[in-house]
């Protein structure tokens, strides 16, 4: 497994976990709070292992790479955390672990949710898709 190198870390990773909260129904509520949140590097997953882990029905579309703190993002102190929210997309965790054995880096494998917070239920579009749709806009108009 490659560990990443510098300057690779460049994307703001929301860390959620899920609560249990008491309600006022004298029961819970299940809650998402932010636990925290670092740099790390969002990697798509290569065909092969996309297609080995269809076979057994878990869906693993990204690897996201953080570096390793103790107390905070060593893969034991992320016992729990269920999504990761990367540039407005939702992400839900299936694995985590230590990069390589070296304790330098946590690995977590996760699976493409979709879209979060305010672009909910908008498509994305890329950059320069957006671009030229605009541009469009401005020559028929």
């Amino acid at each position: 497994m490659d560990l990443p190198e510098i300057g690779e870390l460049n994307r703001r990773v929301k860390i959620l976990v899920r609560e249990a909260k008491p309600d006022d129904r004298n029961g819970f509520s299940q809650t998402t709070v932010e636990k925290d949140e670092v740099w790390g590097k969002l990697a798509v997953v290569g065909s092969g292992m996309y297609f080995g882990t269809k076979q057994v029905s878990s869906e693993v579309t990204h690897r996201v790479y953080i570096r390793s703190y103790e107390g905070r993002t060593r893969p034991q102190d992320l016992y729990g955390v269920t999504e990761l929210v990367i540039d407005g997309v939702l992400y839900r965790v299936k694995r985590v672990a230590d990069a390589g054995g070296e304790r330098r880096f946590t690995v977590m494998d996760v699976e493409e949710k979709g879209d979060a917070g305010k672009r909910a239920g908008r498509p994305r579009l890329p950059a320069c898709a957006s671009r030229a749709t605009k541009s469009a806009r401005r020559l028929a108009a």
